[in-house]
C-alpha cells in the first residue's frame, strides 16, 4: 500500500499543469497530516482529540516518515495533533519531493519539464504496484486500485470505505480539493455522504480538524500594510540605471542585492522595474511563479516585428503546458542520443575545415558548428548556407528584444536594410524546411522536431497558428546559437586556459570515445572533469542570468509587497555569485561539484537554465550537447588560445557572450 502522502499527491494531481490542484499552504498542512497518519498506522504514535503521544521511537527506515518520528521523539513535552501538523508543514517541501520520487521510482508517475503526470501504465490499468513489503498497512484490492477512481466511487455510492480511504477523504477535503474539483451539483449530491465518511474515523477526524483549522487560518492573503516599502535606487536623469545594467547585468544585480536586499526598484528610460533576486526569490518563483508571474507582456512588441503572437517562452497557463508537452520529445536528451553519430560527424566536418595554425574567431566558429548540429538533428536539414543571415537576424532581433523588454524603446539606429535582408532569408529557410516535411517532400516521413511542430499545428491550429509557425520552427536555433554555442565557447576557453585541466578532460574523452565508440547521454554524464567544468561555466556564465516578467497577482516576498501589474526583473543567477552559497564565487573551481561539497545541491541557488514552469525545456538536451562537443573537440584535435595568455573578455548586449577577441588556433588533428 502506498503511503498516505503518496496517495494524497496522486489524488490532488492536476495533470494539465503537472502539480497539485490546491494552494501550496493547504497542501503543506495536508502532507503533514498524512505523515502523522502513517506514523499512527505504523504504531509509532497515538492520538486523540487532545493529545499526540509517542508509542514507539524505532525508526522505520523510511525517508518519508523517519524525520517526523525523530522530531516527535526529540520533543521535550507532548503536544496535540494540530501542533504537529503546523510544525511538520514546515517540512512539506521535502515530504512532497520524497513522495514524488518514490512514485516515479515505482513507475506510477513520470516527470518532464512541464511537471508530473500518471505513467501510461497507471493511467490505463488504473492500479498501482503491490503493497510495500513490511508495511503494517492493510492489503487488498481497494488498496491497489487507483486512488481517484476509488475515492469517487465511495462518494457517489453506498460502498463501505476502508479506514485508509477515510483518511484520504478527510485530508483531501480539509485542503479544499473537493470544493475545487467537483461541480456545485456533484458537491450537493455527495455532500451528505462526504460528511458521514469524515466522521467514521476518530484519528482521521482529529487530523482533518487540525489541517482544516490551520489551512483556514492561512487563507487570509498578506497585506501590503504589513510589509516594508520597496527601496528605490538613485540614478541619472532619464537613463536611470540603464548604463550600469548594460555594462554588466550580473555585477549590477549582485551589487544592489548586497546593498538593498532581495527586492528593490530601478529606473530605466520610459518606465520602472522591480528587481527580485536571491535564494528566497528563487524559491518563490519555483513554487509560486505560475500563480503570480506572467511572461507574454515583455515580448509583445518585439514579436510583433516578426508577425508572431507568441513563442513557447511567452505562453502562460494551460496553453504553455500543452505546448511544452507537445514539443518535449524533440527537445529531450533522447533526441540527441538517437543521433549522436550525426552530431559528432558534423563537429568533425567543421573542425576539419578550420585551417591549421590559423587564428579563428572562437565564438563564431563554435556557433556555426552548434547551429549546423541542431539543424541536422532537429530538422534533418543543414542551415549552412544561411548561417550569416541567421546570426544577423538573431543578434539584431535579440538586441531589439532586450531594448523593448527592458527600456521600452524601439531602437532606430539598427541596420534595418541588412536586418530586413536577413529576415527574408530566414523566411526562405523556413519555407524550404516546411516544404520538405510536407507530403511529397523528401522529409515527409521524417520523425523529428519540425514534424512535431507541424503535427501540433495541424492538430490544434488555435494553439499554434500558421502565423507563429516560423518562430516555432526557428526557436531551437535562437536558443542554441545563444546558449549552447556560447557556453561551449566558454568551456573550450576554460580547458585551453588551464592545460592540466584540459589534459584531464582529454584523457577521459579519449577513454570514452576510443575506437570510434558512440556514447550515450548516460556515458556523457560520467565524464567527471568535463561535466564539472561545464557546470562551473554555467554558474559563472549563466545562459539565462535574468528574466523579465509581469506580476499578474500581488504577492509578498523578502518582506516587501509587489503589486499586481508591476514590471519585474528576476535575477535568478545572482545566487551563483554569492559567497554564502558558493565560497569565493569569482574563482573558477570545478571541485564545488564533488560529492563532499555539492554546492549546487543547495535548494534554489544553482539555476543555469531558469526556474519554475518556464525553466528551459531543452535543458537536458543542451547540457548533453555541451558535454559532447567539449569532449569530442578535445578528442579529435589540439587547440590553443590566440594569444596563448588571452584572458576572457565578455559583452552583455544583446546576450552574455565572449567578445570577438576570443580566438583559437587548431594545431593539429589527433585522428
Amino acid at each position: 500500500m502506498l503511503r498516505f502522502a503518496e496517495e494524497l499527491l496522486l489524488l490532488l494531481l492536476n495533470e494539465e499543469v503537472g502539480e497539485a490542484a490546491v494552494p501550496e499552504t493547504n497542501l503543506g498542512y495536508a502532507l503533514a497530516g498524512a505523515v502523522l497518519m502513517d506514523l499512527a498506522i505504523e504504531g509509532r504514535i497515538d492520538t486523540d482529540l487532545q493529545h499526540l503521544v509517542l508509542v514507539d521511537q524505532t525508526p522505520l527506515d523510511d525517508d518519508l516518515l523517519d524525520p517526523a518520528l525523530t522530531a516527535i521523539t526529540a520533543a521535550a513535552s507532548p503536544h496535540d495533533a494540530e501542533y504537529w501538523v503546523r510544525r511538520l508543514a514546515g517540512d512539506a517541501r521535502r515530504i512532497e519531493e520524497v513522495a514524488l520520487a518514490g512514485l516515479r521510482e515505482a513507475g506510477i508517475l513520470q516527470a518532464d519539464e512541464a511537471g508530473v503526470r500518471l505513467s501510461p501504465r497507471t493511467a490505463y490499468a488504473r492500479q498501482y504496484p503491490p503493497p510495500r513489503e513490511g508495511s503494517l498497512a492493510g492489503e487488498g484490492e481497494q488498496a491497489e486500485q487507483e486512488v481517484r477512481l476509488r475515492i469517487m466511487r465511495i462518494l457517489f455510492s453506498d460502498d463501505i470505505p476502508a479506514p485508509h480511504d477515510i483518511v484520504i477523504i478527510c485530508l483531501a477535503n480539509a485542503c479544499g480539493y473537493f470544493d475545487r474539483t467537483l461541480s456545485k451539483e456533484d458537491r450537493a449530491e455527495c455532500g451528505a455522504r462526504l460528511d458521514v465518511v469524515r466522521r467514521l474515523e476518530l484519528i482521521g477526524q482529529a487530523v482533518a480538524k487540525a489541517v482544516g483549522d490551520a489551512a483556514g487560518a492561512a487563507k487570509e492573503p498578506p497585506s501590503p500594510a504589513r510589509t516594508e516599502p520597496i527601496p528605490v535606487l538613485a540614478g541619472l536623469p532619464f537613463v536611470g540605471q540603464a548604463l550600469a545594467l548594460a555594462r554588466s547585468p550580473t555585477t549590477f544585480l549582485v551589487k544592489n542585492y548586497r546593498r538593498y536586499g532581495p527586492v528593490f526598484r530601478m529606473r530605466l528610460p520610459g518606465h520602472k522595474l522591480v528587481v527580485l533576486a536571491g535564494a528566497e526569490v528563487n524559491r518563490f518563483v519555483q513554487r509560486k511563479g505560475r500563480a503570480h508571474l506572467r511572461s507574454r507582456d515583455s515580448w509583445a512588441s518585439a514579436l510583433a516585428e516578426v508577425g508572431t503572437a507568441s513563442l513557447i517562452t511567452t505562453l502562460d497557463g494551460t496553453d504553455h503546458t500543452r505546448m511544452r508537452q507537445a514539443l518535449a520529445r524533440g527537445y529531450s536528451p533522447k533526441t540527441l542520443e538517437d543521433r549522436m553519430d550525426l552530431a559528432m560527424a558534423v563537429c568533425r566536418q567543421h573542425v576539419d575545415a578550420w585551417a591549421a595554425r590559423e587564428p579563428i574567431g572562437g565564438k563564431v566558429a563554435i556557433q556555426r558548428l552548434v547551429v549546423d548540429q541542431l539543424g541536422s538533428i532537429l530538422a534533418n536539414y543543414s542551415p549552412r548556407g544561411y548561417f550569416d543571415d541567421m546570426t544577423t537576424f538573431l543578434d539584431t532581433f535579440l538586441d531589439r528584444l532586450q531594448l523593448a523588454r527592458i527600456a521600452k524603446i524601439q531602437p532606430m539606429f539598427l541596420r534595418r536594410r541588412r536586418y530586413a535582408a536577413a529576415w527574408e532569408r530566414m523566411n526562405d529557410l523556413f519555407e524550404k524546411t516546411v516544404r520538405e516535411h510536407r507530403p511529397g517532400g523528401s522529409l515527409a516521413d521524417a520523425d523529428d522536431f519540425v514534424s512535431d511542430v507541424l503535427a501540433l499545428h495541424d492538430a490544434d491550429p488555435q494553439l499554434l497558428p500558421e502565423t507563429d509557425l516560423l518562430m516555432a520552427v526557428m526557436e531551437p536555433f535562437v536558443a542554441g546559437a545563444n546558449t549552447v554555442a556560447v557556453a561551449t565557447s566558454f568551456v573550450l576557453y576554460a580547458l585551453l586556459k588551464d592545460p592540466e585541466l584540459g589534459e584531464r578532460a582529454r584523457a577521459e574523452a579519449d577513454a570514452l570515445l576510443a575506437a570510434g565508440n558512440t556514447p550515450s547521454v548516460a556515458d556523457l554524464a560520467k565524464l567527471d572533469v568535463t561535466r564539472r567544468v561545464t557546470m562551473e561555466v554555467l554558474r559563472l556564465y549563466s545562459p539565462v542570468p535574468a528574466m523579465v516578467r509581469t506580476a499578474s497577482n500581488g504577492f509578498e516576498v523578502g518582506g516587501h509587497w509587489v503589486a499586481a501589474g508591476e514590471s519585474l526583473m528576476i535575477g535568478m543567477s545572482v545566487t551563483h555569485h554569492l559567497a554564502e552559497h558558493f565560497p569565493s564565487p569569482e574563482r573558477f573551481d570545478i571541485d564545488r561539484y564533488l560529492p563532499e561539497r555539492a554546492e549546487h545541491r543547495q535548494p534554489d541557488v544553482y539555476t543555469p537554465f531558469g526556474l519554475g514552469h518556464h525553466r528551459c525545456l531543452a535543458a537536458g538536451f543542451a547540457e548533453a550537447q555541451l558535454i559532447l562537443n567539449a569532449a569530442y573537440l578535445m578528442h579529435i584535435a589540439e587547440f590553443e588560445l590566440h594569444p596563448r595568455d588571452y584572458e576572457m573578455r565578455t559583452q552583455s548586449v544583446p546576450t552574455l557572450r565572449p567578445k570577438p577577441s576570443f580566438r583559437i588556433r587548431k594545431l593539429r588533428m589527433r585522428g
